[in-house]
């Protein structure tokens, strides 16, 4: 059985590409940091379906400690990892004039700088030929007034995932970045109706994207042991007008 470990992934994209590698027979390790509740529902839901095929981690990843205690507990429940999928991001909306320093420091660290100790922390658990993708974003690649640390940050994701393939060649560990549009998500579907639509009206397909998308996307780039040091956009067409 694979273990495939997923940060943030008790809801929304991290949630979708849990359960599929749980329907692809994996033993998956899932994290988050501080909503008992979902994580509680979830682990009775999984325990019906899935039992001893997982784990749930609580822990504050968007700290180095918090990151520390997270890979201690993997380590303690999996020692060889195959897919790794870092997943753990937050945003704000905050104009230019208005971003403070720590506001700037919180997203960096928790969207690109602890995501990036945590690859280092479990890369010598990785097996040969396993699987590391990092979860971008098509604002990584598009400027966005309001996100301007959250697309920073995604720019520097998709750039790791690059810099990285150099160092796990010799293991022929593949590492790459998919980027994702707007996703249905409980924070986007929470948005107020005519930011949808204008969301909507700029993408080509004039919709949001299912999170079980994004997912059947990552399992695909995850058992394909070519594709490597890439960054694949996932969003509907964003921005084509």
């Amino acid at each position: 059985m694979k273990t495939a470990i997923i940060t943030a992934s008790t809801k929304g994209i991290g949630k979708s590409i849990a359960l599929k590698l749980l329907s692809k027979g994996c033993f998956v390790i899932m994290n988050y940091s501080n909503d008992d509740k979902i994580a509680n529902k979830l682990d009775i839901e999984l325990t019906k379906k899935h039992p001893d095929q997982y784990k749930i981690i609580k822990a504050d990843l968007s700290t180095y400690v918090g990151m520390e205690i997270f890979v201690q507990e993997c380590l303690a429940t999996r020692k060889i990892i195959n897919y790794l999928v870092l997943n753990t991001g937050i945003t704000v909306r905050e104009n230019f004039e208005d971003l403070s320093l720590d506001t700037w420091s919180k997203v960096m660290d928790t969207n690109l700088n602890i995501p990036f100790f945590t690859v280092q922390k479990f890369s010598k658990y990785i097996d040969d030929k396993g699987s590391i993708v990092f979860i971008g974003s098509i604002l990584g690649e598009v400027p966005h007034s309001v996100s301007i640390p959250y697309g920073v940050s995604k720019a520097g994701i998709h750039f790791l995932a690059k810099s990285l393939v150099k160092e796990f060649a010799e293991q022929k560990i593949t590492v790459n970045a998919i980027c994702p549009g707007f996703v249905d998500t409980t924070w986007q579907i929470a948005k107020s109706p005519q930011i949808r639509k204008s969301i909507e009206e700029k993408t080509a397909l004039g919709r949001f994207a299912k999170p079980e998308e994004i997912a059947d996307l990552c399992y695909s780039v995850l058992t394909n042991n070519f594709i490597n040091g890439s960054i694949i956009n996932i969003d509907g067409g964003y921005s084509y007008r």
